[in-house]
């Protein structure tokens, strides 16, 4: 029997600049919905469960989305990731900081306890239900921020226009 091959990684497609900056406003949209949802639910501005839920769905499923994107989590030949805005993947990879023990299990728990209705939310006790939203989006935030520092300016879109002036400043702290 003939030794198996493990499938070669795919070179990903080389997106355009039009087309990366139309990918950006939709990245910026991810990102201010994070903070918004992080935001609202430190401010506990509810007692609604019914309000609760949707915030931390939203809250969940924007964080994970975001990881994908900076970390390239599997990506589909599709998804928007990180490395597609830099001529090498390594450019990238050098500088972004490490996953925290935190968000490493951001995506696996949006995927058991909120996005796919699973056995394992049986297992899910009262005490681990919770969600570190602050904590959270502060991660995210020096992650994306990282990012921000390094990506091309003119490969940010027209949602970016009024960050630009911030980015051009946390770019000159660095």
């Amino acid at each position: 029997m003939g030794k198996r091959r493990s499938p070669r990684k795919e070179e990903r497609k080389q997106r355009t600049p039009e087309v990366l900056r139309k990918a950006s406003n939709h990245l910026h949209y991810e990102f201010w919905m994070l903070m918004e949802m992080a935001n609202f639910l430190a401010s506990g501005r509810t007692d609604d469960v019914r309000i609760k839920n949707s915030f931390i769905e939203s809250f969940t499923i924007h964080a994970r989305g975001l990881l994908k994107f900076l970390y390239g989590l599997s990506p589909k030949p599709d998804d928007v990731i990180a490395n597609d805005f830099f001529p090498t993947s390594l450019e990238w990879k050098k500088v972004r900081p490490k996953m925290t023990k935190l968000l490493k299990k951001v995506p696996k728990r949006v995927g058991k306890e909120v996005a796919h209705l699973t056995y394992a939310r049986q297992d899910v006790t009262p005490e681990t239900k919770l969600w570190e939203y602050h904590q959270i989006a502060h991660d995210m935030e020096v992650r994306f921020n990282e990012f921000l520092q390094i990506v091309p300016e003119d490969l940010l879109g027209e949602r970016w226009e009024n960050e630009k002036e911030w980015i051009r400043k946390l770019r000159k702290t660095t």
